[in-house]
């Protein structure tokens, strides 16, 4: 008796003939897996996975392409539910498995509908996650703390316990201080979910790292980061003297633990964290492109923070202002001026309002360009962590220029064109006449 036939809901009219091509595709690989080869022994499905079953015999080597179509198509319906290994699966167990062993197989238009069932089940598909990943060398007092789609919670004694009780402290020794966890509410399966939760933790960490200023160690620092991300310790132990051991810091071993909402109170003016939480918020269709560089910006200052060398960290602090403030727009003249020069002007007009603010902005960006240029040039240079200090300060006070200048420019400031437009209008306007 044929299968019978739902409604099909809004979403699925629309996309009816991609549903119908995607479940003529997937009939095709049963056909094939029907005609003989491993796939009639129950154990051999059990000892491959959905990448590896097109692999180990010859017949079936011709299936990887069409199923490939089938998993992209049928994600490209759901994006923001499906992650490509949880299609797979189902596709390959649910499905394919099921329909090449099953006694009473189906078949021709029975057969279709079930595979057409099977694709909209998944384009149908809608699941949440609350996602909590813990964080190290962070406190919170007091109420949750909310950043994008990332809520900063305090561990409860309860939620120490079960760490404890599942053993999940020693397996990354040396790290089992945890106090907040930083939850997403994340939409999909789970390895979406999964996936989704780490970009925007990830995103929330840069935007507290970069508010830490953990640039130099004899300042108030700290280290956060998701577990394991980040190193306990930056100690290097060595000999002195072929006697006496000794140990050297690349950067402090004492970490501080900041309180979250202390930090953003005493580093943030509420309205710029309105501002930062609304852009993360945004969708990534919404966004501009220049408030995508603002978030790629804020990312690379956030990794300079994490231990490394001090000349990777420089550059990675150089990658940051390029990102914010870089790109080539359609200007001859760029050229002539030089990237270097090009980017001094660009900060000296986002984060200074009188003359003798941009002057200092203008100087110090060739300074530390300079350096930057020298490490990329094989140029013997030594990186000082005060080097690293001053850099990465006056690159997080452009981010946070840049934030409100976003702001108030709105449509006239989406792209680079526009952003050396309005620094060339900058240029030549009276002092009386500038509004931003």
């Amino acid at each position: 008796m044929a299968l019978e036939e739902t409604s099909l809901s809004i979403k699925q009219e629309s996309n009816e003939p991609t549903i119908d091509s995607l479940a003529h595709n997937l009939v095709e690989l049963v056909e094939m897996f029907r005609k003989g080869g491993p796939a009639g022994d129950y154990e051999w499905w059990g000892k491959e996975t959905p990448r590896t079953v097109y692999k180990t015999y010859p017949g079936y080597q011709r299936g990887q392409k069409i199923f490939d179509e089938v998993v992209e198509g049928v994600r490209k319906l759901n994006t923001d539910m499906l992650s490509k290994s949880e299609v797979e699966r189902r596709f390959t167990y649910e499905f394919l498995q099921q329909q090449t062993l099953r006694p009473d197989k189906l078949s021709g238009q029975e057969l279709m509908n079930r595979a057409k069932a099977q694709i909209n089940d998944l384009v149908e598909f809608e699941a949440w996650q609350d996602i909590d990943v813990p964080i190290m060398n962070l406190l919170l007092e007091g109420e949750p703390v909310k950043l994008g789609y990332v809520t900063f919670v305090a561990a409860t004694k309860e939620d120490i316990e079960l760490w404890q009780e599942k053993d999940y402290a020693a397996r990354v020794q040396g790290i089992a201080d945890i106090h907040v966890f930083a939850r997403v509410r994340a939409p999909g399966d789970l390895g979406k979910a999964l996936s989704h939760t780490r970009a925007q933790v990830s995103l929330a960490l840069d935007v507290l790292r970069i508010l830490c200023f953990p640039f130099y160690p004899y300042t108030d620092t700290c280290r956060i980061g998701v577990i394991g991300e980040i190193p306990f310790s930056g100690a290097t132990p060595m000999i002195e003297n072929r006697k006496q051991f000794a140990t050297t810091f690349t950067g402090t071993g004492f970490y501080g633990k900041p309180e979250v909402r202390k930090l953003i109170s005493k580093e943030l003016e509420q309205s710029q964290w309105e501002l930062i939480n609304k852009l993360i918020l945004k969708t990534d269709d919404s966004r501009s492109d220049m408030e995508s560089k603002l978030l790629d910006g804020i990312h690379w200052l956030g990794e300079s923070t994490k231990p490394d060398t001090n000349r990777a960290r420089f550059l990675k602090i150089g990658v940051a202002l390029e990102t914010l403030l870089g790109g080539e727009p359609k200007d001859e003249m760029l050229q002539v001026r030089g990237i270097t020069a090009m980017l001094a002007e660009r900060a000296a007009f986002i984060a200074g309002n009188r003359l003798d603010a941009r002057l200092g902005i203008d100087k110090e960006v060739h300074k530390h360009y300079k350096k930057r240029s020298d490490i990329v040039h094989g140029r013997k240079i030594d990186i000082e962590l005060t080097h690293i200090d001053d850099f990465g300060i006056l690159v997080r006070r452009l981010v946070l220029a840049l934030v409100e200048k976003l702001d108030k420019l709105g449509d006239d400031l989406r792209n680079v064109d526009d952003l050396e437009s309005w620094v060339k209008t900058q240029r030549y306007t009276l002092p009386e006449e500038s509004r931003y």
